[in-house]
């Protein structure tokens, strides 16, 4: 009975620690889970994975949770049992916190000499404390996808660059998306306007340079559509030689395509290295 017992404690410590794995690792192939008393709808048979994604998608929403377990009633046979204990699970973003309480009904197998949950049932019984922590924890994470999903998009740039596949540079940005070029010396445009600008921009750079290498980092802000980006630039010049030069960019995004993208670098190095003069 303390090997059901401890099956079930260490899948809900591995959610509170977001060790998926941990989880995934107490599971049958397939679960029957039963959230109904909570989410509504019908109980469904699901697979770790399916269910380790589904959590990993809200609880990192949370600053950090804790799950704890008590009065456990376990019915073991051979090569099945079942369980029954109390639960209660603690949500905490800054201060403020969201307890759930409820009665969870287990049914485990034996799998190769091991424990597995094969059905799994929560039972709400009273909620606590500031119950709108569950939206706010889902916005969150909303956020953080697109956020994700945003610095994918503003790596590409620079892959396409490296590539070289310049024609990713009309997917990436938007049509209207600009790239502004504050340090631009005379005679050179401070601006170009629209995504073909852009692309016609780069695909002309292979008259002149060669392979183009971007060593990055890329740091997210707080709004997920804004991106700062510090990189080197190490271009092989065809006529001879590499033009090397640091530069920061900051990246805007709306709806999964770059509007702006600023580029700012050292002057005096790319001065120096093309014999333009500077005011």
């Amino acid at each position: 009975m303390e090997r059901i017992a401890s099956t079930i404690t260490r899948l809900f410590a591995g959610a509170d620690k977001r060790d998926w794995r941990q989880v995934e690792n107490t599971m049958d192939d397939k679960v029957l889970l039963d959230y109904t008393s909570m989410a509504g709808g019908t109980p469904t048979w699901l697979t770790p994975r399916q269910i380790t994604d589904a959590w990993a998608a809200f609880l990192p929403g949370f600053d950090r949770t804790h799950h704890q377990l008590s009065d456990f009633e376990i019915n073991e046979t051979k090569d099945s049992s079942t369980a029954h204990c109390k639960g209660k699970a603690e949500h905490f973003i800054g201060k403020e916190i969201w307890v759930a309480e409820g009665t969870y009904d287990v049914t485990l197998r034996k799998k190769e000499g091991n424990w597995v949950v094969s059905q799994f049932k929560f039972t709400l019984k009273a909620q606590s404390g500031n119950t709108q922590l569950p939206a706010i924890a889902t916005a969150r994470m909303n956020s953080l996808q697109q956020q994700e999903q945003n610095r994918k998009v503003v790596d590409k740039f620079f892959t396409a660059l490296e590539t070289p596949q310049f024609e990713l540079l009309k997917t990436i940005f938007a049509e209207n998306g600009r790239q502004l070029n504050p340090y631009a010396p005379e005679g050179f445009p401070k601006s170009f306007d629209g995504s073909e600008a852009i692309y016609h921009q780069y695909s002309g750079l292979t008259a002149n340079f060669g392979l183009m290498r971007f060593p990055r980092q890329i740091f997210a802000t707080e709004d997920p559509n804004f991106f700062f980006v510090l990189f080197k630039g190490k271009i092989d010049i065809n006529a001879g030689g590499t033009y090397e030069n640091d530069y920061l960019g900051t990246f805007r995004l709306e709806s999964g395509k770059i509007t702006e993208y600023t580029e700012y670098f050292n002057q005096v190095v790319m001065a120096k290295a093309f014999g333009i003069k500077l005011d």
